[in-house]
């Protein structure tokens, strides 16, 4: 139950060795249910050599195939719509959500009453980490069309006793603001692109500063950017208030990593109920959970009835901080650097796109801090110079644009140690979405 400032004091106190241990036995036997239920499941273990009696320690773990994005589509093209890898009757089923990818045919994540009652467990637990609080009203500014950060941080919230607001993306900015006065709103959610956004909508529509609004805290996530100290300066500049980072992945929960008021980068909240796994991205192997460590997050359901994945790959990369924090919760804490299925080569060196945003948000208020990295053809490996567009602001001269661009030019060579090609553009010339932003713009579509 919660207390005080912990949603489960005993839980994120205990020693992180021993979550791990009551998470494997969970996953232990997980697999075992799998492999009963699942043909499709059974038929991958069997072509990999193991059986669950081989799973007897965690490091036995490493035998278990990896799923990933593909595996889960295969999955579902071949026993429609759920996929093979439905452990339960399709009936149990009593809702869905699905990925927020922009291509390709979307993958399903089905729900039995046990499974969202989970969910609301770990994103409760998250949202509590950063610092939500019964009596707190928060209103969710994302897509709540099958979108897992939707409907599910809205129930988790009300889930902790906090009033979950349903606003949506769609509202439009001043019946948002609106309905945020009205109701007492004192928490929102947002990706960070679409908090600094919906500031300079506010202001531009309205004439009113965001601070007006006296929010607790805005909880920003869906995309990296909320650790980015430029982004980050800019969301508390523009809307006064404190800013607390999420992080999930829609087929295990909508947030499942959160920040408290330490800002101790963030802290992961989904155990017991999801293993979490820290592998090498090239070689695969397992890493340990050390401070300062970088690595792939690897998912594992430990308790999912519907639809589990065993060590699913998020191509999430990060870097683990392990030392104390004055909260005293034990878990991993991460700072996201971007996907591992997102980063470019160029001449060997590795460039993550939101590295490159937090450069140029850095140059506000010369820049609005919005960047789109220019592919001329597929990556990963790019020629430089790399393109990257540039939204200059509105009010800076024309005669100051060659200036602003050879200094963007130095900067990015000497912190990211690339080559890059800036192409400034004007103030709202790059798109806005209060869903996931594309920061990378593939050209060789475009035709």
């Amino acid at each position: 139950m919660p207390d005080g400032a912990y949603y489960d004091r005993e839980l994120e106190t205990m020693p992180w060795e021993k979550v791990q241990a009551i998470t494997f036995e969970r996953t232990r036997q997980q697999i075992e249910r799998v492999y009963a239920l699942s043909p499709w499941y059974r038929r991958r273990f069997d072509e990999a050599g193991v059986r669950p009696e081989d799973i007897t320690h965690p490091d036995d773990l490493a035998r278990v195939p990896f799923m990933d994005k593909e595996d889960e589509r295969t999955s579902q093209e071949e026993v429609p719509p759920f996929g093979g890898h439905l452990c339960v009757p399709e009936q149990d089923v009593i809702r869905v959500h699905a990925s927020s990818g922009t291509t390709g045919n979307p993958t399903f994540f089905a729900f039995t009453a046990e499974d969202l009652r989970t969910w609301d467990v770990i994103m409760g637990r998250t949202f509590y980490t950063t610092g939500m609080r019964p009596g707190d009203r928060y209103a969710v500014l994302g897509n709540l069309s099958m979108f897992s950060g939707g409907i599910p941080a809205v129930t988790a919230a009300s889930a902790i006793g906090a009033l979950g607001v349903p606003i949506g993306a769609t509202a439009g900015t001043e019946r948002t603001l609106e309905l945020v006065k009205l109701l007492g709103v004192n928490i929102m959610g947002a990706t960070p692109s679409f908090a600094v956004h919906l500031a300079e909508v506010v202001k531009k529509a309205t004439g009113e500063d965001a601070r007006s609004l006296g929010l607790k805290y805005l909880m920003v996530g869906g995309e990296p950017g909320g650790q980015i100290p430029a982004l980050r300066e800019q969301i508390v500049e523009t809307w006064g208030c404190p800013v607390r980072d999420l992080m999930g992945i829609g087929e295990f929960a909508g947030a499942c990593f959160g920040e408290s008021e330490d800002a101790a980068s963030l802290h992961f909240c989904g155990s017991p109920e999801i293993h979490l796994e820290l592998i090498d991205p090239d070689t695969h192997e397992p890493k340990a959970w050390e401070d300062g460590a970088t690595g792939e997050l690897v998912y594992t359901s430990a308790v999912r009835a519907a639809t589990p994945l065993l060590r699913f790959r998020s191509h999430d990369h990060v870097v683990v901080y392990m030392d104390p924090v004055p909260s005293g919760r034990t878990a991993p804490r991460v700072v996201p650097l971007g996907r591992t299925d997102d980063m470019l080569l160029v001449r060997g060196i590795n460039v993550f796109p939101s590295a490159v945003r937090d450069v140029v948000a850095s140059f506000a208020p010369r820049t609005t801090g919005h960047v789109r990295l220019v592919l001329e053809r597929p990556g990963p490996l790019v020629d430089p110079p790399l393109p990257v567009e540039v939204e200059v602001a509105a009010d800076v001269p024309a005669d100051q644009h060659a200036q602003l661009a050879d200094d963007l030019v130095a900067s990015i060579r000497q912190r990211l140690h690339f080559n890059p090609q800036i192409r400034l553009v004007g103030e709202g010339e790059l798109p806005r979405t209060s869903l996931k932003t594309q920061y990378v713009r593939k050209a060789y579509e475009e035709g």
